[in-house]
């Protein structure tokens, strides 16, 4: 039943996407029911996902835009995690260049991170997300909606919006601190709310409240709280609200973004219009979009850095760079098998700073050249070096989820462009830095990437530049993350090893380059 509602909304999103600006969102698996269960009448137009947890590739979304984009506009809705907001960007990107109108529209509800910890990464996009696609969902119904009016009311729901976590992240994270059992549910809702709510607190005031016109509450389920559980919780955070002098208008809840069948649960706060309430209440058909409690007898007195990277164009001939081809192709094998020996250790990294599987990410995209290698692909038959790298490049786009998947692919691509040219690594570095605001201090792989190219950059020998790569991966041991899912871990993990991505990328350096 749920998959036959499901597929009549993808045929009737596909039949209407000229009528309307399209609605498109997405990433990871393991959230559902969204984003897929939210695709029907009123609400997303077509939805995207990668893997568990992991970014779909350009190559789905652009499908997906193919599919489903409209003549009037196409807006993608996502969630502030690095993966989608890099892979989205490039889809978006690529279908500017086919003539598609676009817009990415990038949601971080999170406080649980405040600001100075968040850094550059900003706040997490979480269950209030799918606020966002409702309202949106309803005005692109209406006659006038446009494109930019619809980005533009976006990104008033966003500034205007917050969420809170308990349990194990999203992503399986750890968490960035650890919470006291609480003998007493209210205790721990105030411990929430004390987040969500309390002015002084410059680190996470991201929203004044208490001046709200409309304020709606979402309570959200990660998928493993039972029912039973769950009602008892909405009905404490309802009335801790209300001894706060906080009355929600509407409150939904119930499980809309889940995290496998995570024991946790999350709540969210929305300073809302009028406007955005009347688009809350406008009907939806959809699997996902549950049905909401209003409370009407107790009203109360009534903020996209667009990251751009314009793909590079290369021609199919040959370049007239040529290299050596056994040693190319000896050298390639090599840092592959090299990635795939050293996917338990890098794993290991990642379980205690991210997700636990940075390792796994860069070994089977490792199998996948060593395959294609097998069967005569990758390394071109008559030492064309750009040939090379573009090939490469396309079993890393296709092979390697996530944000390492996104920032090796930009890299390769423009590093296979400045060749075709006569140019160098350093135009991969320019490009890469051009899509992300990863630098050296970061805690990323650009901690490692950086010193290597600059050194070859400076004339030095390939010797001196590994050793440059590896002090940068050693020096982020111990170094604040100000990027990716680190950021959201306890700190003791970034003291007890590098960064994950430094670590890889120097096994890939060493295995290219020592025989």
């Amino acid at each position: 039943m749920w998959m036959t509602q499901l597929k009549t909304a993808i045929i009737n999103s596909r039949h209407d996407g000229n009528a309307k600006v399209t609605l498109i969102s997405g990433g990871g698996a393991g959230h559902e029911p969204s984003f897929a269960g939210l695709v029907g009448d009123g609400l997303l137009s077509a939805a995207v996902s990668g893997s568990v947890f992991a970014s779909p590739s350009v190559h789905q979304i652009q499908n997906t835009i193919a599919s489903a984009g409209g003549s009037t506009g196409t807006l993608l809705i996502i969630m502030n995690y690095t993966g989608d907001v890099l892979h989205f960007h490039l889809a978006a990107e690529k279908a500017r260049l086919a003539g598609h109108e676009m817009a990415v529209l990038v949601v971080g509800d999170d406080v649980s991170v405040g600001r100075r910890k968040s850094g550059k990464v900003g706040r997490r996009g979480l269950a209030g997300t799918v606020l966002v696609e409702k309202i949106l969902g309803a005005v692109a119904q209406q006659d006038d909606a446009t494109l930019k009016k619809l980005y533009h009311l976006g990104k008033e729901v966003v500034a205007n919006l917050a969420t809170v976590e308990v349990g194990m992240g999203i992503h399986n994270e750890t968490g960035c601190y650890v919470l006291k059992p609480q003998p007493d549910i209210n205790v721990l809702v105030d411990q929430m709310l004390d987040q969500l709510l309390e002015q002084e607190d410059e680190d996470r005031a991201y929203v004044r409240f208490n001046d709200a016109e409309d304020l709606v509450l979402m309570v959200n389920n990660l998928g493993g709280i039972s029912n039973l559980e769950f009602s008892a919780m909405t009905k404490v955070v309802v009335g801790r609200l209300s001894n706060r002098s906080l009355h929600p208008r509407r409150v939904y809840a119930g499980a809309y973004m889940t995290s496998l069948d995570g024991k946790g649960f999350s709540i969210t706060l929305l300073k809302a219009s009028k406007a955005m309430i009347q688009a809350l209440d406008a009907p939806a058909s959809t699997p996902g979009w549950t049905a909401h409690q209003h409370l009407e007898t107790s009203p109360v007195a009534r903020r996209l850095s667009v990251v751009e990277e314009q793909a590079e164009r290369m021609d199919s001939g040959s370049s007239r760079l040529k290299v050596d081809n056994r040693s190319l192709s000896a050298a390639i094998s090599r840092a592959c098998h090299r990635i795939v020996a050293a996917e338990e250790e890098i794993d290991r990294f990642d379980s205690l700073v991210g997700d636990g599987d940075c390792g796994s990410t860069l070994a089977r995209t490792a199998r996948a050249i060593l395959a294609d290698m097998e069967k005569g692909g990758s390394v071109s038959p008559d030492g064309d070096a750009v040939g090379t790298v573009e090939t490469i490049a396309k079993v890393v786009e296709n092979n390697m989820d996530g944000t390492s998947g996104a920032l090796y692919a930009i890299f390769l691509n423009a590093v296979g462009a400045s060749l075709r040219n006569c140019g160098a690594c350093v135009a991969g570095l320019d490009a890469l830095q051009r899509a992300t605001p990863a630098r050296v201090g970061d805690r990323t792989l650009m901690d490692a990437l950086e010193p290597f190219i600059r050194a070859l950059q400076a004339g030095e020998s390939t010797d001196a530049a590994l050793i440059a790569a590896q002090s940068g991966r050693d020096r982020t041991q111990g170094m604040r993350a100000s990027l990716g899912r680190a950021v959201y871990v306890h700190e003791q993990g970034w003291r007890e090893v590098p960064d994950p991505g430094a670590a890889g990328l120097v096994v890939l350096l060493k295995g290219l380059l020592l025989a």
